[in-house]
């Protein structure tokens, strides 16, 4: 029985891997295109996320459970007020796509921090596995994070947990927290912290990416860090 049992709990298993396989044949493409139409969206607040296919949500299925998504979330239920969320993250992006590409894409409002603003940043993965030096990182975070206005969210590099591509993140999210530290009118976000400690099942089907549990774990970070310092966004 228990044999049997262990059987049809594999085969379950399997095709639920299967089925997201699936489906992030498509991921890219799909998840894209949600974050365009939740962009139009109405909303009393705005939140501008900015970063790589983290921010989209690749490995989730539903690309709401992305870390831009949750904190979204969790900004409505403190204000009780909707969320329009503009996610300008893209696959593959690292901190220099986000100063060239996704910066002046940002509505003015919010660079300004006006009320009803918040913008959050987390970036470095693409870094890391691209081999980013340290010291370049440090200077285009910094130029990144002194255009950001005050109150705004920035998170370090996850735990990457392969073996150089990790120390590589580690080193880089070292670079990130002191570069964070030295813009203190902004809030930062423990990514890494957050995210040791993995395990299988909150990975996505592509192995690569968090599914919808793993990136609860970067929302804590987010949220945590929306929870420390300066208020939530509000108008």
């Amino acid at each position: 029985m228990l044999r049997r049992a262990l059987g049809v709990l594999l085969l379950l298993v399997l095709a639920a891997w299967a089925r997201g396989l699936a489906a992030a044949r498509t991921m890219e493409t799909d998840h894209a295109a949600y974050w365009r139409r939740r962009g139009r969206s109405p909303g009393d607040l705005l939140l501008v996320a900015l970063g790589d296919s983290l921010a989209q949500g690749l490995g989730a299925i539903h690309p709401e459970r992305s870390w831009a998504g949750r904190l979204a979330d969790a900004l409505e239920e403190r204000t009780g007020r909707p969320v329009r969320v503009l996610c300008l993250g893209v696959c593959g992006a690292g901190v220099a796509d986000v100063l060239a590409d996704q910066l002046p894409q940002v509505p003015e409002a919010a660079l300004r921090g006006e009320p009803g603003t918040l913008i959050a940043l987390e970036v470095g993965t693409n870094d890391a596995s691209g081999g980013t030096d340290p010291e370049e990182f440090r200077r285009l975070l910094t130029q990144v994070c002194a255009a950001l206005p005050a109150g705004s969210l920035v998170g370090d590099v996850p735990d990457l947990k392969r073996g150089a591509v990790r120390r590589a993140g580690a080193a880089l999210s070292e670079v990130a927290r002191e570069v964070v530290a030295a813009h203190p009118q902004l809030r930062p976000a423990r990514v890494e912290a957050s995210t040791h400690g993995v395990v299988p099942w909150e990975f996505g089907p592509d192995l690569a990416h968090p599914n919808g549990l793993g990136y609860r774990r970067f929302a804590r970070a987010f949220t945590a860090a929306l929870d420390e310092g300066a208020r939530p966004a509000s108008g």
